[in-house]
């Protein structure tokens, strides 16, 4: 005990010599909130108080009424807080999201939003000030003070550049929000609301359960949210267990990945994904944060025809619709379309509204999105596909823009604007004349049309998908529509077709001043992972401040480095982290079945990894601490992990050429040599250092189903491997937008095995507790015909294969391919041929039925 307090004498003591500090009583400090603060003000408070605990361990901070003696902070909006206080404050609060912070003497100062949410940005901006470091994954403190607690450098003040700030995950990947619970959603918002975003954005495809409406007793269908064993859409793969996956140890609790909401029996997705977004959407609304719900209003999915079909003939009008998505041939599609301007179809449309509003009241913002054209039913419209009443409208209405006589996109564009304007009668009458409107598409192009047609005061969304936002055409394109009406272009920090699992986008330079300029009414920005993203998102939210207008990369590079890695290792910090964003490598996809469909150049990207790891060799030993240090650690593992891909896709790229040209030899000598199951061994290393996100679980999950078996597929193909077939259920998504085909497994060894069920085969295929080491059976009762190919839809080279079955032991099948029969049992090794790139066979009963478990099929030599 004596100790202890001559211990505390001497910290009293010497705290009492420095300059500008309290008095050593002094050691509580007051956050003293309005009489009637509402939720965000007080987590505004709570903020504040947790991190000057943090950075003041010394001192007592606490949220109350003021205190004689004690330091006070009077935190609220400047219409709450004691007069003599907000009338030094309230000039500089005349600006949407504007905030300042004044010290009013020794012992006072004064936090201050124009609102509720701004006097949260102002508490976390002065926490940056203070050290602290924000970012969209993580978070970083300072060391503890060595000074006492005071006043000394508070002040500060700040408005937005860009008044509409929308941070916009989007749904469909299992790297994606689709696999978040709960927690993850809150996370994501709360970094958000410290980066200053001031609206999150989620856009629902019209399969997408967290949204049905019904009318006149029929229910828009829907689909699943995708996870590891079911839900499929735009490529994802399915796994029978995950935790078999390369790199799957000790991540994965159960055998399968996906949000909680989405291991649910099918009669129950919607309620499960409704509840888990209501109270997502509760917790952004009571941080201040606007809700921006982005609804398709153009995909098939989006245009139910059982509802449709309810309607009267004269509220409905057909149209032919040639579906031209990417990566699946054209199909031909005669659908049904809700007339707006019938009172019957504007009741379809007054439903959806109606139910939505009911279901999610928290939305701020109703955005309609749409395809470039000739993508979907509304956008693909011609004037001869109007409803008669609307064509001498259209006439008139291309008369008064002349400047769109060949535009093709003018069509579709007066068609949907009657949509939104449906929509916004609906929202009025409905009480909800707060929620505004958005249409939103992918480029610029459709900007012209969009703001002639769609109704006045109505925000357009233009989508940067080619990074071309800097260029003459789109700015004036914003620029041009901005006169007229809110504008706010959505920049990408990664690309789900081509680059998506390196680094991120390097953000544009000047995007402050190009906002102003081009009249944007504010700037959003699109991703699905999160890290590494997070120099992206720290560099686009400051540029759009005053304080920090068009803050260079570099500033914000050198705070990131300081803050993440030390101030030791500042400078070098900043030079990787300068070289990781503009030359490191940017590769893979989501989109379809295949994680790499580019080139990659190894030679090219082990010259730059070599000098970006040499970098982060030089900061270890200046790292500040474990922290600095296992960041230095993760970018290391993450160069690795780069340059593993790298060279493992370019053996493949080398053998594939060589297996084309006939060089059987040369393509066995390259793909010995890929080793991708290194690569994502790295990979899973790499997402381990700090807190691993369910987007890199997503990622690791997406490596070992659409990138790992074409290897696997590879070395079968040159007879290096025997393709293994395992028959057990399988599960398809008939609501799925572009859905992956394919169900693996995997081995001891880690070894894909291709999974086939009733729909691949045409045979039934259950469960299966026979023993003989089958989990599940495809049941032979009668003549069945088969055609194998290569692992996930490759083809077999021309040749001979030798196959053999496995089966019970004790039962016996009928075996016929070529002209010949033969019996066979799970011993029995069968020759066969692959022409076209499949084996063709067929399977009989032998005794009344069979049961086969799978099997295997190797290239002779």
């Amino acid at each position: 005990m004596f100790l202890q307090q001559s211990a505390l004498i001497k910290i009293v003591f010497s705290l009492s010599l420095c300059a500008g500090m309290f008095a050593a009583a002094q050691t509580k400090v007051v956050i003293t909130l309005p009489k009637d603060a509402g939720t965000v003000e007080k987590i505004a408070a709570e903020e504040l108080t947790t991190h000057l605990r943090t950075l003041y361990p010394s001192t007592y901070f606490e949220t109350g009424s003021p205190e004689p003696g004690a330091p006070a902070i009077y935190l609220g909006t400047a219409q709450d807080l004691p007069g003599s206080y907000a009338s030094e404050l309230r000039n500089k609060l005349d600006k949407e999201d504007s905030f300042a912070i004044k010290v009013i003497d020794s012992r006072t100062a004064v936090i201050a939003g124009a609102s509720p949410r701004a006097t949260l940005y102002a508490v976390d901006a002065l926490l940056e000030k203070l050290g602290f470091g924000f970012y969209l994954s993580y978070n970083t403190a300072p060391a503890p003070a060595q000074m006492a607690f005071s006043f000394s450098g508070w002040e500060l003040e700040d408005a937005p550049i860009a008044g509409e700030r929308l941070i916009f995950n989007w749904h469909n990947f299992l790297s994606g929000c689709s696999t978040w619970n709960l927690e993850d959603w809150q996370h994501w918002i709360t970094q958000a609301g410290r980066l200053r975003f001031n609206t999150i954005m989620v856009h629902a495809y019209g399969n997408n359960p967290m949204f049905s409406f019904s009318l006149n007793g029929a229910t828009k269908r829907l689909g699943s949210l995708s996870n590891s064993r079911s839900g499929r859409d735009w490529g994802t793969e399915d796994v029978l267990d995950v935790r078999k996956i390369v790199g799957g140890e000790g991540l994965f609790n159960g055998p399968v990945f996906g949000a909680g909401a989405s291991m649910v029996a099918d009669k129950d997705k919607m309620q499960a994904a409704t509840t888990l977004m209501q109270s997502v959407f509760q917790f952004a609304a009571e941080r201040g944060m606007g809700i921006t719900f982005a609804m398709d209003i153009d995909s098939i999915a989006a245009n139910p025809q059982n509802v449709i079909a309810t309607l009267p003939a004269s509220a409905r009008f057909k149209t032919l619709y040639v579906s031209h998505e990417p990566r699946v041939p054209p199909e031909s599609y005669h659908l049904e379309l809700a007339d707006p301007d019938s009172r019957e179809g504007y009741l379809y449309y007054k439903s959806e509204i109606e139910q939505l509003m009911k279901l999610y009241p928290q939305i701020t913002q109703v955005a309609v999105w749409y395809r470039s054209m000739p993508a979907s039913p509304w956008t693909s419209l011609m004037p001869e596909d109007f409803p008669a009443a609307w064509r001498e409208e259209y006439r008139v209405a291309m008369a008064a823009n002349p400047a769109l006589k060949d535009d093709p996109r003018a069509p579709g564009m007066f068609a949907m604007g009657k949509v939104v304007k449906a929509f916004r009668k609906a929202l009025d009458e409905t009480g909800h004349a707060r929620v505004t409107l958005a249409a939103g598409s992918w480029g610029f192009e459709y900007l012209p049309s969009a703001d002639a047609f769609m109704p006045a005061g109505t925000t357009l969304l233009p989508l940067d998908a080619n990074y071309e936002f800097t260029s003459d055409t789109a700015q004036e394109s914003v620029r041009a529509a901005g006169r007229h009406r809110p504008v706010v272009p959505i920049v990408w920090a990664q690309h789900d077709d081509r680059e998506y699992a390196g680094r991120s986008y390097v953000p544009f330079a000047g995007l402050g001043s190009m906002l102003q300029w081009s009249n944007s009414a504010g700037y959003g920005a699109i991703h699905w992972t999160t890290r590494p993203l997070d120099l992206f998102f720290k560099s686009v939210a400051d540029q759009v401040w005053t304080s920090s207008e068009d803050e260079p990369l570099d500033t914000t590079a050198a705070e990131m480095a300081k803050r993440t890695f030390g101030s030791g290792a500042q400078e070098l910090g900043k030079r990787y982290l300068l070289d990781w964003i503009y030359n490191g490598p940017a590769f893979g996809r989501e989109t379809s079945d295949q994680f790499i469909s580019l080139t990659l150049d190894a030679e090219n990207e082990a010259v730059g990894a070599k000098a970006r790891l040499e970098l982060l060799n030089r900061m270890e030993p200046l790292a500040q601490d474990a922290a600095d240090r296992d960041w230095v650690g993760y970018f290391e593992d993450w160069e690795r992990y780069a340059q593993d891909v790298f060279e493992a896709q370019s053996s493949l790229q080398k053998s594939e050429a060589a297996l084309k040209a006939g060089d059987l030899a040369l393509a066995r000598r390259e793909i010995a040599a890929a080793l991708p199951e290194k690569a994502i061994e790295q990979y899973s290393t790499t997402i381990r250092h700090g807190t691993t996100s369910r987007g890199e679980k997503g990622i690791l999950v997406s490596m070992n189903l659409r990138w790992l078996p074409y290897f696997e597929a590879q070395r079968q193909a040159v007879g290096l491997e025997p393709l293994q077939v395992e028959f057990a259920p399988t599960y398809q998504d008939a609501f799925a937008q572009q859905p992956g085909k394919y169900t693996f497994d995997f081995d001891e060894s880690k070894h894909v095995i291709e999974v086939l069920g009733t729909a691949e085969l045409g045979a039934r295929v259950h469960e299966f507790e026979g023993g003989a080491g089958c989990a599940s059976v495809m049941e032979v009762q009668s003549p069945v015909t088969l055609t194998v190919g290569g692992l996930a839809g490759t083809s077999l080279p021309q040749g001979r294969y030798s196959l053999r079955l496995k089966m019970p032991e004790a039962d016996r099948i009928q075996f016929e391919s070529g002209g010949k029969r033969q019996a066979a049992t799970s011993a029995s090794e069968i020759e066969v041929e692959a022409s076209g790139g499949w084996v063709h066979f067929s399977l009989s009963p032998v005794g009344g039925e069979a049961r086969v478990c799978g099997l295997t099929l190797k290239r002779h030599e």
